[in-house]
């Protein structure tokens, strides 16, 4: 019974740690929407638990690739990019025309053509970039599936090269702060198996707390440094003659991130062990697509539309308690539920349910075919599960 538990705790920390992440996500979102937000107890906490953000989404999702390896690229579109850009492609143009309704109807500023849609969606400049950022991560690790292994993570430190671009280019500084993590969970997926099943061992308590300690440390002292100076480098690649702090701090944030995602995966492991906390983490994991997709929709719908409606000034020492920042952080976390529940509630709507979770691609008999991979329909892997957050089939 303690064997059948422990194998059933270390398959529970993904989801947990998806939970975790989700979690993060709307509450940094949250924060943001809310005036003074950002200055609460919650956000503060938020910001120190950086790693449990989108780090670990990437390295859970990068570790539920790693069948990529031995895939074809029919297969890598079948059964991954498939899952990913149908629901982008469906509802990145609805996010984008109701944030482009939001500034219509408060900034005076007029709908932007149609071209303007693509454009933004080609380049992943959306709320819903995470979706085209696993698209392009996947091809990534399947281009360079025959590396070995130090060289296929050294791929995912190769966009600090185009550094200078990400002022340009959005996925640029996405790709330099999380595709390093990504390729991570694909190419140390048994080392990081094995880290979770040994779980609260005391070499991995001290390893993950030494290594998470260095990197809070060197990301304070990266602050002090550039509060007390104005650090500009010269730069030697094309793109640029000079990199300052905003680019540079992009290569310190994934080095830090990189050494933090130890612990953050120590304490999904921990709080897998949780049984009612672990339920919530992991119902959570399991639909993060639409909690991520539906709650950009409510505090777009239900919050800003509302609140830049009102002539309120609203700060943390207001007098009156609707005007304070705490009131608004409930009923922006309420609106962003309440989008959450609006698209997991469409899953259950037959046929509207493809927009977000498509129906497997029939895959065509193959003679001769170059994928080690047997002919059958193709369905999303249980990472894939995962990383949407829908409960798929073969989930």
């Amino acid at each position: 019974m303690a064997s059948a538990n422990g194998t059933r705790q270390r398959l529970d920390w993904p989801d947990v740690a998806k939970g975790l992440s989700i979690v993060g996500v709307v509450l940094l979102h949250v924060s943001l929407a809310v005036p003074e937000g950002m200055d609460t107890v919650a956000a503060q906490i938020n910001r120190i638990l950086d790693p449990l953000r989108m780090p670990l989404f990437f390295l859970v999702s990068g570790f539920f690739s790693a069948k990529v390896f031995r895939f074809s690229f029919a297969d890598l579109f079948q059964r991954r990019l498939w899952f990913f850009l149908v629901p982008y492609l469906v509802w990145g143009p609805v996010e984008l025309w109701l944030k482009f309704r939001e500034y219509h109807m408060f900034d005076h500023s007029p709908m932007p053509a149609l071209s303007v849609y693509v454009d933004q969606l080609t380049v992943g400049k959306s709320m819903y970039w995470f979706l085209y950022a696993l698209v392009v991560f996947n091809v990534i690790l399947w281009l360079t599936r025959k590396l070995p292994t130090w060289a296929g993570i050294a791929v995912g430190f190769a966009p600090i090269l185009i550094l200078p671009l990400h002022l340009d280019y959005h996925m640029v500084g996405k790709a330099v702060l999380y595709l390093p993590a990504f390729l991570i969970g694909a190419h140390l997926r048994e080392r990081i198996g094995t880290f979770a099943a040994e779980g609260a061992s005391l070499r991995n308590i001290v390893n993950a707390s030494a290594l998470y300690v260095a990197a809070f440390a060197a990301s304070a002292a990266w602050a002090w440094y550039n509060l007390q100076h104005e650090l500009v480098l010269p730069w030697l690649l094309p793109g640029a003659e000079t990199v300052g702090f905003v680019d540079l701090r992009l290569i310190v944030n994934s080095l830090i991130q990189v050494a933090m995602l130890p612990m953050a995966i120590l304490v999904a492991v921990l709080l897998a062990r949780i049984p009612v906390l672990a339920d919530v983490l992991k119902f959570l994991g399991r639909h993060t697509l639409v909690i991520y997709l539906g709650h950009a929709l409510g505090l777009t719908v239900l919050y800003h539309y509302n609140l830049r409606g009102m002539d309120l000034v609203i700060t943390r020492d207001a007098d009156v308690w609707t005007s304070s920042t705490a009131f608004w952080m409930v009923i922006a976390t309420v609106a962003a539920v309440a989008g959450s529940l609006f698209l997991w509630l469409l899953t259950r709507v037959p046929y509207v349910r493809w927009t977000l979770m498509p129906p497997p691609l029939a895959r065509a008999a193959r003679s001769g075919a170059t994928s080690t991979v047997a002919a059958e329909p193709a369905r999303p892997e249980r990472g894939d599960a995962v990383v949407h957050g829908a409960r798929t089939p073969g989930a």
